[in-house]
């Protein structure tokens, strides 16, 4: 399916927009009855950041998005 994706730079902080491919990928699980699926992206076309230039994506390459904890 596609979705459109919004991915911050790594460089400058500016957030991108762009379209992926959404599927998902089975994952092995230690539990024979439960499937774990995780979602992943693959971005269209060749995406450069809007305000840098810096290459964010690229076709054939897979984005896996994690959450991140903050402790404090």
């Amino acid at each position: 399916m596609k979705r459109n994706l919004r991915m911050k730079c790594k460089t400058c902080g500016y957030w991108n927009r762009f379209e992926v491919n959404k599927f998902f990928i089975e994952q092995p699980s230690s539990e024979l009855k439960i499937k774990v699926f995780i979602p992943v992206y693959e971005p269209t076309e060749f995406v450069k950041c809007k305000k840098c230039g810096k290459v964010i994506a690229q076709p054939k390459e897979l984005i896996r998005i994690e959450t991140q904890s903050y402790c404090s």
